[in-house]
């Protein structure tokens, strides 16, 4: 599935950013590397129609003319464009 944006952190912020994007008609790919019983703000964004991968944690990602690219340990993610709602998490993916 081709994505228009990527959301990691599926927490209160990254949820309801997921959720917006996909009302809005987005292609929406939610990444966080915790179990979707500890993410219950994910829900609605899952109603709307995001694409949300649980337990699928983030090593990096790198911006690129087209947009972004996002590293899992199972997988590459590309998409035009990336929301990092990662939390306390995010100092990490931002250094």
């Amino acid at each position: 599935m081709n994505h228009d944006v990527i959301v990691i952190g599926l927490g209160d912020l990254g949820g309801a950013a997921a959720q917006r994007l996909a009302l809005r008609g987005m292609r929406v790919l939610g990444l966080d590397g915790r179990s979707r019983d500890e993410l219950p703000e994910a829900d609605e964004a899952l109603a709307a129609g995001a694409d949300l991968h649980f337990e699928e944690r983030v090593i990096d990602w790198f911006t690129e003319p087209s947009g972004a690219r996002v590293l899992t340990p199972s997988s590459t993610y590309a998409a035009p464009m990336l929301v990092i709602c990662d939390g306390t998490d995010a100092r990490t993916l931002l250094l």
